[in-house]
């Protein structure tokens, strides 16, 4: 589990565009921090410690952006790819931000690793409707970019239109949505998904709808579960120690515990990263963040781009 309000980094500019249209995907952002991650109780034994305290400096890595999007609506994008919206400004307004009405739309059932992941459903039972007339004029809420870690802020599209963009949120409650303006954004795509199947104890990965790799993990205990529910990749840290509890990479998910609210500071962030006790991969061990061994995360770390999809059944 993991926060990001205490650490602080320059301002990063947003992705810029590749020389070639290469079939590829948002270079990954590593963030060094020197003293280590904000996942409170995610990588170490079973008591919920915190680790060391996070740097209050980080050195994000400047991320590159390709292809880009020629302002498509994720279901007209090729199999399995999904939009990805890169904010340019300092301060993101969001408008029509709205939460799940129930969680009907948790997934409850793993799709097998032969079939790619469907694509995320709305996260209220209302249309997606872009606001209008005052609702256009007062935002519901305001997103920092660079977030607290200093990577640049990414958000999952799920809605296209001319003018608007319905984004995923990384807030509270999980499922979140709302509404930025298309022109504030430069947009990319991906061509992966995650899927996290909970009993299985198995990581999937799918490009271009196609699953590539499968990988064992740790999850969330009885008391601490992994919660369920569509996420995405927010940011990608590198701790200064590789061999300390969280490994030599962690991607920061979307998504939040359902149990844990406040810890040592932090609002109870998902974390996906790597281990000192690769032993306990495989099993219910963490506070609620998902586990891998350290060659396979840093292999993820090569591969994904943040803004990837997770579905965590």
């Amino acid at each position: 589990m993991r926060r990001r309000d205490r650490t602080t980094a320059s301002r990063q500019d947003e992705p810029k565009p590749a020389r070639k249209a290469a079939r590829a995907s948002v270079r990954t952002i590593a963030v060094t921090v020197a003293a280590g991650l904000a996942l409170a109780g995610c990588g170490g034994g079973h008591s919920p410690v915190a680790g060391p305290k996070p740097s209050v400096s980080a050195s994000p890595t400047r991320p590159v952006a390709k292809p880009r999007a020629a302002g498509l609506d994720p279901a007209h994008l090729p199999a399995g790819w999904s939009l990805v919206a890169w904010p340019a400004a300092g301060t993101i307004p969001v408008f029509g931000q709205s939460a799940p009405v129930t969680n009907a739309d948790a997934p409850t059932s793993q799709p097998s690793t032969s079939e790619p992941p469907a694509r995320q459903p709305p996260a209220t039972q209302a249309p997606a409707v872009a606001p209008v007339g005052r609702s256009a004029e007062q935002p519901t809420s305001t997103l920092a970019n660079p977030n607290a870690e200093g990577a640049p802020l990414v958000l999952l599209v799920k809605h296209y239109q001319p003018d608007w963009l319905q984004v995923s949120l990384p807030v509270r409650p999980n499922g979140s949505t709302g509404w930025i303006r298309t022109k504030d954004t430069r947009l990319t795509a991906t061509p992966f998904a995650l899927t996290v199947d909970k009993t299985r104890h198995e990581l999937t990965v799918f490009k271009d709808g196609k699953p590539s790799g499968v990988y064992p993990v740790g999850i969330g205990t009885g008391t601490t579960p992994t919660p369920l529910g569509h996420f995405y990749l927010a940011e990608l840290l590198k701790p200064a120690n590789p061999a300390g509890p969280w490994g030599p990479y962690a991607f920061g998910l979307s998504g939040f515990s359902d149990v844990i609210t406040n810890f040592d500071g932090g609002n109870g962030i998902i974390g996906l990263h790597g281990t000192n006790q690769p032993d306990r991969v495989g099993t219910d061990v963490s506070m609620g963040c998902i586990r891998l061994r350290n060659s396979d995360i840093t292999a993820l770390a090569a591969l994904l781009p943040v803004g990837t999809p997770v579905t965590i059944t």
